[in-house]
């Protein structure tokens, strides 16, 4: 890795605790509703996108417009599953990100179950039957594999989608699927040193985006089931897409902040992840450098 890095995030309170370490040594550049810190000897460059897709796409790809990034690291905080053994404060490397609702839904209605599982009443007595399933249980006492959870039969969807007829991303077919390879050199690279340096697990493995909070460990069982995700967030795809089309590396890195389906925040330790955050990016910088 050598080269200026553009840090993109979705909020600045995911970048508090790195940018408290450097307290006169950026400069802000925003302007035009575009957030941008840049380092003093202009080895980085940071862009706050505002959380969600459409934020990222949009921030990222005015960066782009500006300034030609060696590579892009993609950070934040993010609720990560269980399966994988992380703990609150760890940190994971994506290898791929799919954004969830990117296919075709194959419309199930013609299933006389699956017409009564659409009812509203049904499907409002399962979602009470699960939250007080879940507010007896600590996340660390369900298994997110255990039985056949799935959103066709608890939400009314199929999960996952059958591929679109199109590339999202023109020679990439496996957006078709909202599936975006990161670049697996900078991932390997990143890995490796935070691994040995950050103090705290690292992992590399799959992500998703979503477009709306996990809000159940039902939920949550079924995402783990259907991808096999390491962390789930709100912008990675996006980040994935523009980046692709600029053909920029991207590396995407993010710290667990909570485990997917608590909604409970006294479970949550923001603090903790933001402190990984801020140590992901010293470590990714001093090794760019």
């Amino acid at each position: 890795m050598a080269g200026q890095v553009l840090i993109l995030c979705a909020t600045r309170l995911e970048m508090a605790a790195f940018l408290d370490r450097h307290p006169a040594g950026f400069a802000d550049r925003s302007d035009k509703g575009l957030r941008v810190f840049s380092s003093a000897d202009q080895s980085w460059d940071l862009v706050i996108s505002g959380p969600g897709v459409f934020n990222t796409a949009r921030a990222l790809t005015a960066c782009l417009e500006r300034f030609s990034p060696a590579f892009i690291l993609h950070t934040g905080i993010a609720g990560m599953f269980d399966s994988f053994g992380l703990d609150l404060g760890d940190a994971a490397v994506a290898v791929t990100d799919t954004y969830i609702h990117a296919g075709v839904d194959k419309c199930r209605a013609g299933n006389r179950e699956h017409m009564a599982d659409t009812d509203p009443e049904i499907m409002q007595s399962r979602m009470d039957q699960a939250a007080c399933k879940t507010s007896r249980h600590h996340p660390r006492d369900t298994d997110p594999l255990s039985g056949r959870i799935s959103l066709p039969f608890a939400y009314g969807y199929q999960i996952p989608l059958d591929p679109l007829p199109f590339d999202l991303v023109s020679g990439q077919p496996m957006t078709r699927q909202g599936v975006y390879l990161l670049d697996s050199d900078l991932a390997g690279s990143s890995t490796d040193l935070l691994a040995e340096s950050l103090g705290c697990r690292v992992i590399q493995g799959p992500f998703v985006t979503v477009s709306s909070i996990t809000g159940s460990y039902e939920k949550a069982a079924a995402l783990s089931q259907a991808f096999s995700p390491v962390m789930e967030s709100m912008e990675g795809a996006a980040a994935a897409h523009v980046a692709a089309l600029y053909q920029v590396p991207m590396v995407e890195i993010r710290a667990a902040s909570n485990r997917v389906g608590e909604r409970d925040k006294n479970r949550w330790d923001i603090k903790k992840a933001v402190q990984t955050v801020a140590g992901i990016c010293e470590l990714i910088l001093k090794e760019s450098t």
